[in-house]
């Protein structure tokens, strides 16, 4: 079945009216539908709102299998074999199997998101792999945190060749590697008593593209690290004022959940344009090492993606109300 449209932000002068209608779209897909009457749900409403805010409980009861722990880390559920074929057949519909190519021949910045060991390679691969294909950009950013390995991320990054312990060495050792050699860094840095409150930053700008390397501060650094909300919006606090286009790439998976929030942030939030796609899968092709993505995975970020849909519905309803 075809994918619905994802959320994105056209710039400054965009209609949050729009973007509630694609939101509308995506949770009244037969895909969602399916897979929650596959899990014994039956949503009371229809009504959007509403209908987020049930999936968004039904989701944390049914497809949470972190329960706030790392995701290499999550709990493995059983599934019946019927709903591990229902999952595999909605990945596309549900926008969880990535969002194409770019859309546009240029941006003024391509935003890597941060994540596990291996996003720290796939990822600049896969933005080398556009800017080789005749994509034009300023800025080429890589964003995340200081998140230290765990489990067999531990293993993977000596296997990978990945030169650190956490996610900031993962985008380092990516980001050299796609790149490379990039020299020396401009440095910039602020180190707090809650490693959750600090954040560093290396730019190389003696080129165009430039490149950047961000690990961001938590917004709540007593009770966890850095989100996707916090390190876009602490990127755009730094340089969105020279922004007006963004191209965020992610993991494939990810596409709805770290689209919606930079749609939150980035558009709604600072009036840049915002376009999320996922990684090829040539890029994501690590060998024997290569991330193999189950039904559990995409069910635990589908939650995500009701999250964060909802909470960017809940904020475009608020706009339009001012």
């Amino acid at each position: 079945m075809p994918g619905v449209e994802l959320p994105s932000w056209r710039g400054p002068g965009d209609d949050p009216a729009r973007v509630i209608h694609t939101i509308d779209a995506w949770v009244h897909t037969p895909a969602l539908s399916g897979l929650v009457a596959a899990f014994g749900g039956r949503p009371p409403s229809r009504e959007p709102a509403a209908l987020l805010a049930w999936l968004d409980e039904f989701s944390a009861e049914h497809w949470d299998f972190r329960a706030g722990r790392e995701r290499n880390l999550a709990v493995v559920p059983r599934l019946t074999a019927e709903q591990d074929q229902l999952v595999a057949d909605s990945t596309v519909a549900l926008g969880l199997a990535g969002q194409g190519s770019p859309s546009q021949g240029s941006y003024d910045t391509v935003l890597m998101t941060g994540g596990m060991v291996r996003a720290g390679i796939v990822k600049p691969r896969f933005v080398a792999d556009l800017l080789k294909g005749g994509l034009s950009v300023g800025n080429v950013v890589f964003l995340g945190g200081f998140r230290p390995f765990a489990g067999d991320e531990i293993e993977l990054a000596r296997a990978l060749g990945v030169d650190g312990d956490d996610e900031w060495g993962s985008m380092v050792t990516g980001m050299e590697r796609a790149f490379g050699p990039l020299g020396v860094p401009d440095v910039s840095c602020s180190t707090e008593k809650s490693g959750n409150g600090s954040w560093r930053e290396y730019r190389w700008t003696q080129s165009t593209p430039s490149f950047s390397v961000l690990a961001a501060p938590s917004s709540a650094p007593a009770l966890r690290r850095a989100n996707s909300g916090d390190t876009y919006r602490f990127w755009a606090e730094r340089r969105a004022a020279e922004q007006r286009s963004v191209l965020v790439v992610t993991t494939p998976v990810y596409v709805p959940y770290q689209g919606a929030a930079a749609v939150e942030v980035l558009g709604l939030g600072f009036g840049v344009a915002v376009e999320t796609i996922g990684t090829s899968d040539r890029a994501n092709d690590l060998g024997e090492y290569s991330q193999r993505f189950t039904a559990a995975h995409h069910l635990q970020e589908l939650r995500s993606a009701i999250q964060a849909m909802r909470s960017l519905r809940e904020a475009l309803v608020a706009a339009c109300d001012e």
